[in-house]
């Protein structure tokens, strides 16, 4: 008799341990994902800052991509400048381009696709700021194309896939931080078109 009241009251205080200790791996398991949470937003808040903290203004609009691999003899472009959607088989490299010399729409949202960022400006961009888009494409040799556009709405923008900078003028460290977010993020980022 006295060892099977032992014998019970041992499972019970087995089973109060396990009880305990799946409270406690409960309990640790929420509060990393809280911890999770709060760090993801706070570092989403300090993204949000960084970007926006002078002139710019970001925005997510681009177009879809209409099927398949998004090869197109003649894509266009709803979204001006585009930030995704149907593109030409051929990739822009990164490089400064002006004039007739920038490549066309498909090829550099072809590259937005393979994780490049595009820094677009107007023509009658002062040329400081010309300047510093230059400076900017050398920060991030490889990575980036800055491309004249006409037809923008704002003096200065960046685009990666899916994702847009609006400027009303170069923002050295706004453009900084986009690029460190966005280089290679694209669809095909991985894959090697660097050259």
């Amino acid at each position: 008799r006295a060892q099977a009241v032992a014998a019970a009251q041992a499972r019970r205080r087995q089973a109060r341990r396990r009880r305990l200790l799946t409270g406690a791996l409960v309990l640790l398991a929420a509060a990393a994902v809280a911890a999770y949470v709060v760090l993801s937003q706070r570092t989403d808040d300090e993204l949000e800052q960084a970007l926006t903290g002078g002139s710019c203004e970001v925005d997510t609009r681009s177009d879809t991509i209409s099927g398949g691999d998004g090869h197109v003899a003649s894509p266009a472009y709803e979204v001006d400048p585009p930030a995704g959607g149907d593109h030409l088989a051929s990739v822009a490299r990164a490089g400064v381009y002006e004039g007739e010399a920038v490549p066309a729409d498909g090829e550099l949202v072809h590259a937005l696709e393979h994780g490049y960022v595009v820094a677009w400006h107007r023509p009658d961009l002062p040329a400081e700021q010309k300047e510093e888009l230059a400076q900017f494409a050398s920060r991030h040799e490889g990575d980036v194309i800055v491309a004249e556009r006409a037809s923008l709405a704002q003096p200065v923008a960046a685009t990666a896939w899916g994702q847009r900078l609006l400027c009303q003028r170069v923002e050295p460290g706004a453009l900084d931080r986009f690029a460190e977010e966005h280089v290679g993020g694209g669809p095909e980022g991985g894959v090697a078109t660097r050259g």
